[in-house]
């Protein structure tokens, strides 16, 4: 799939969060999956670089999926920002990085830079802050250049 970025590409892992993120949104009754719903499925897949940066930091990713599992179902719910508007971010933040492709990492630093995202509201809580998990994850992109 080749987003809106450039004919910057999604990774065969990014498609199947996308895939994912998408299967929970209908499963919720939610019109369409946003960044909660991707985050669910970034924290679902146990081997994802983000996943792997949030366990070094000491972070429970079964417990932050449980959590925002239970934002996604409260009542009165809000979507912060639709999977088009990521898949944008997420695309500028390769770019940035000078790649051609979208990943998983690059998405989670797009979802990290939204304060009112479900996701970011419980790392916080958790005891981890978004600037050092973002920062973290994105040394550890720099790390696989």
């Amino acid at each position: 799939m080749v987003t809106g970025n450039q004919g910057v590409t999604l990774t065969p892992r990014m498609n199947w969060i996308l895939g994912y993120a998408e299967a929970v949104a209908r499963e919720r009754g939610h019109a369409e999956a946003g960044a909660d719903h991707l985050q669910l499925a970034v924290l679902r897949d146990p081997v994802a670089v983000p996943t792997q940066v949030l366990g070094r930091l000491g972070g429970d990713r079964e417990r932050l999926a449980e959590l925002v599992s239970a934002a996604l179902g409260a009542a009165g719910y809000r979507m912060s920002a639709d999977r088009f508007a990521m898949l944008r971010a997420a695309g500028d933040i390769a770019s940035e990085f000078g790649h051609d492709h979208i990943g998983v990492e690059h998405l989670q630093l797009a979802i990290l830079r939204l304060p009112d995202c479900a996701a970011v509201r419980e790392l916080a809580a958790a005891g981890l802050s978004a600037d050092t998990f973002a920062a973290e994850l994105a040394a550890a992109i720099r790390a696989y250049a």
